[in-house]
């Protein structure tokens, strides 16, 4: 039989040191990250979903950040499932219910109601499609990403189509999110088209994912146009395009890019791991950003990664180096490294780096 009731998680502890320019002026935190996630199995067609988030931060570098613990406890949520435990300089205790939903399952249709990840996106690194819960790929301590409060209705066809409809309602009306998708696949692609309306404008968007020969080819486009047109409101057009292929020797390499028409130019590296709160309108803050990763399989359990993100505004890089390795069958060890560099009062300089050592048992 199947149990009524399952368990998974981990405990995650996550050491962080900080520095700026130079290593002398380093300052240290640690994250111990929990999760706990329930899975309920009411009937062969109802199922649920209990995921809880727990996170406990303590260290200097939690001061050099400001109001660290009310950040995180933001929410894009129309309820306040989380609670800020203790919010201290350098210690800071928060959890949160990311995931609680009711789903209905069968062979033709597919609806979930309550909080939910609505993944809308195809690219694996900037996503202009996935306009209901856009994440920040450089928090890579976050691998479920964010949730909604919304509900989606899923209808497949026979003819190896899809059609969906979510809608996200906020706190007031320029807030709420609703849009339909349809999905199929042509011509040895799968082609996605949308269209809605996304806060305070109205969208539409398409996305395609096959390949190029071996390599793997995919790409999303959003415009966002404004309902009620004034001095302070714009339409905005995203484009994101990747490509990828892994070769028989272990290496694998990975392409992308993106053109945001609305950029903000403002990048604040310090304390953007962890606030997660983009939007699909705003995915990263310069007009033309590109993305390369070459990541090599070492061995089965062991493996190293180089990505860099980079645009011409400041000059600006961010250098991502990373290593993997499966310690034992329920235990991973890794180690990641953040190096931003600008031009900053006609000099070009590194503006801040941090370095993490991660240790996860999963249960």
């Amino acid at each position: 039989k199947t149990p009524w009731i399952t368990l998974n998680g981990y405990i995650k502890d996550l050491q962080s040191t900080y520095f700026i320019q130079k290593i002398d002026s380093n300052a240290s935190m640690n994250l111990i990250h929990n999760r706990l996630n329930f899975k309920f199995s009411i009937s062969p067609k109802i199922s649920g979903r209990l995921e809880i988030r727990n996170r406990i931060f303590y260290g200097d570098q939690l001061k050099i950040i400001p109001d660290f613990g009310k950040t995180i406890n933001q929410y894009n949520g129309i309820f306040n499932l989380s609670h800020l435990w203790i919010n201290e300089k350098s210690f800071v205790a928060h959890s949160v219910i990311d995931r609680m939903l009711l789903q209905y399952s069968d062979e033709k249709w597919d609806i979930k109601i309550g909080r939910q990840r609505i993944n809308w996106g195809i690219n694996n690194i900037w996503n202009p499609n996935d306009i209901f819960n856009a994440y920040n790929f450089l928090d890579f301590d976050y691998e479920e990403r964010p949730g909604n409060d919304a509900v989606r209705i899923q209808h497949n066809f026979n003819t190896n189509s899809v059609l969906e409809f979510a809608f996200k309602p906020g706190k007031n009306k320029d807030e709420n999110t609703a849009a339909f998708l349809y999905k199929f696949n042509q011509w040895k692609y799968d082609f996605q088209f949308l269209g809605g309306i996304f806060q305070t404008d109205y969208v539409v968007g398409a996305g395609w994912a096959g390949n190029l020969k071996e390599a793997g080819f995919k790409g999303e486009i959003s415009y966002f146009i404004p309902k009620k047109n004034n001095l302070e409101t714009s339409a905005a057009f995203n484009f994101s395009i990747m490509a990828d292929q892994t070769f028989k020797n272990g290496w694998y390499i990975s392409l992308a890019g993106l053109y945001n028409s609305n950029p903000t130019n403002i990048f604040a590296a310090n304390g953007s791991f962890y606030n997660s709160n983009l939007s699909a309108k705003n995915l990263f803050p310069f007009r033309y950003n590109f993305y390369a990763t070459l990541m090599k399989t070492i061995s089965p359990i062991a493996s190293c990664n180089l990505s860099f993100i980079y645009s011409p505004e400041k000059k600006t890089l961010i250098l991502v180096p990373s290593y993997a390795w499966n310690v034992a069958t329920n235990f991973d060890l890794d180690f990641t490294a953040q190096s931003f560099f600008a031009t900053q009062t006609h000099s070009y300089k590194n503006t801040i780096t941090e370095i993490y050592i991660r240790g996860r048992w999963s249960f």
